[in-house]
């Protein structure tokens, strides 16, 4: 009896999680897929994009002004430094060695950027602490800030263009410049009152011409050793043999023997300097 009851109570058991686990993996309404046809029909969402408030606009065009400015500071360091006059005397100086190749182009233009920043380490310096300091301390505007910057750097060309006799060429610049004036022909009171576009051209002028004399100062020496050398090798016969085989090792020995990189460097800062 008690062993039918119990085969009966594990029998209805057995059918109820039976029924149980059925009833979870019965599958049940397959998912409904969207329509494409109605997908396509559905109008599209258009979001108009925010409108563009004016401190957003002048915020945009600063930028692009910025990023344009950026680019033309090479051109800025050729104009306002005397890179252009040391980097001419050095590849001159170079070519008068018979080194045409040693030292190379970058080591040259190192050197002169070097020698620019020495050069100009004052005038940076009073442009940033009449210029730039005010203008990131929001006390001057940038038109403010422009014309204290452009006042040490224009001072810096003038003198040089005085410093070297060419104070002509402001004033047939300004006289181009100015072609329609009544007072073309009368020039400004003092150098330093010419504007900046007619100082900048005037200054690149006189530092080629500058950088043309130095060299030729410089190749004097070194064609008298091509001469002595060329003189002795006719002398001897050697009628073959390059004098350029003798002469560049004579001038190197000499150019080193006489530390002459220091002495073109020191001349070269004295004339910017002094």
């Amino acid at each position: 009896m008690r062993r039918s009851l119990r085969a009966g109570a594990f029998a209805l058991l057995f059918l109820t999680s039976l029924a149980a686990v059925s009833a979870q993996t019965a599958p049940g309404p397959a998912p409904r897929r969207p329509d494409p046809v109605s997908r396509i029909n559905k109008p599209a969402e258009v979001h108009d994009p925010p409108a563009l408030s004016p401190a957003d606009a002048v915020r945009s065009v600063q930028t692009v002004v910025l990023f344009g400015a950026a680019s033309l500071l090479p051109v800025a360091l050729l104009m306002i430094t005397p890179f252009v006059r040391i980097n001419i005397v050095l590849i001159l100086l170079r070519q008068a060695l018979g080194s045409p190749q040693v030292p190379g182009n970058q080591v040259l233009m190192a050197l002169a950027l070097l020698l620019s920043a020495i050069v100009m380490r004052p005038v940076a310096e009073k442009v940033y602490a009449d210029a730039v300091e005010p203008y990131m301390a929001g006390k001057a505007g940038a038109v403010a800030a422009w014309n204290a910057g452009s006042a040490p750097v224009k001072a810096f060309m003038v003198d040089q263009i005085d410093r070297n006799n060419h104070h002509d060429y402001l004033t047939t610049l300004h006289e181009r410049a100015h072609p329609d004036s009544p007072a073309a022909s009368a020039d400004p009171a003092r150098a330093a009152d010419f504007e900046l576009g007619v100082v900048a051209p005037a200054y690149i002028l006189s530092e080629l011409t500058t950088a043309l004399k130095i060299g030729f100062m410089l190749y004097l020496p070194f064609l008298v050793i091509d001469l002595v050398v060329s003189a002795v090798l006719a002398a001897m016969g050697l009628f073959m043999m390059p004098p350029t085989l003798v002469s560049t090792p004579a001038k190197l020995i000499v150019f080193v023997l006489a530390d002459g990189w220091l002495l073109v460097a020191d001349m070269l800062l004295a004339g910017l300097s002094g």
